[in-house]
């Protein structure tokens, strides 16, 4: 039962899917199919989300479908996934972990997404906040899996020698690329600019923990940062 109507939109809020940034996601219904509806105040709508996610169409993306907007909130309709990385790992008595069709070979989810990550850099684009929460996993109606990279809100276009500046970052530090968190450390951006190097590296580490079923390759969390910087993956013998 759909407890909120728009014009376009059809979105149930006793449904949540997921909490991000700037939002949270809910079941909802457009165009006669199924979508995840993420839900944002107007205060708090980051414009460049939906402007990237415009621009992209990639099977390893997740697809914008559409966007409107009531006196309080706005709503984007997204191509609906089963789950994000991470809740491939959760107990088994959680209500989130992930349940459905076996993901494909690691090597096969590895391309999916660097496939993905290809696509989005020759938009000329940093996605900036790689990490499992934004690695989505897709399921047909035949059961087959795809992986999309997901959550565009903190990307930026690069200037003409392909940089970024970091200027609003939020994201996560354990999925950090080593120059990003020096020039977090220095306070200074120009130290250690975003790339699309950054991105690769925080891809890896995506890699790693699917290898490390749910661990991060760096170790806990309050040691990642600073074994990132000493170039110290601690659990590479575990994969």
């Amino acid at each position: 039962m759909f407890s909120k109507l728009l014009r376009k939109i059809q979105i149930d809020d006793q449904v949540p899917l997921g909490e991000g940034e700037y939002g949270s996601v809910f079941l909802g219904k457009f165009d006669g199919r199924q979508v995840a509806v993420k839900k944002v105040e107007l205060r708090k709508v980051n414009d460049n989300d939906e402007k990237v996610l415009k621009l992209l169409d990639h099977p390893n993306v997740i697809k914008f479908l559409h966007s409107e907007s009531d006196d309080k909130f706005k709503y984007f309709a997204m191509e609906l996934c089963a789950a994000s990385l991470d809740q491939l790992f959760l107990k088994s008595d959680d209500p989130r972990k992930y349940k459905g069709p076996k993901l494909p070979p690691h090597l096969e989810v590895f391309l999916h997404l660097a496939l993905g990550l290809e696509y989005i850099h020759s938009k000329n684009l940093i996605h900036r906040d790689i990490k499992p929460e934004n690695v989505l996993i897709c399921v047909d109606s035949a059961g087959l899996v795809t992986m999309k990279l997901a959550d565009f809100g903190f990307s930026r276009d690069v200037n003409e020698r392909g940089t970024c500046t970091l200027s609003g970052i939020k994201e996560t530090l354990n999925w950090f690329a080593p120059e990003l968190l020096t020039s977090l450390e220095s306070n200074d951006e120009e130290l250690g600019r975003g790339t699309f190097k950054s991105d690769v590296f925080a891809l890896a580490l995506v890699f790693g923990y699917l290898l490390l079923d749910g661990q991060h390759l760096y170790g806990k969390a309050f040691q990642i940062p600073g074994n990132i910087l000493k170039q110290a993956p601690i659990d590479l013998d575990r994969t």
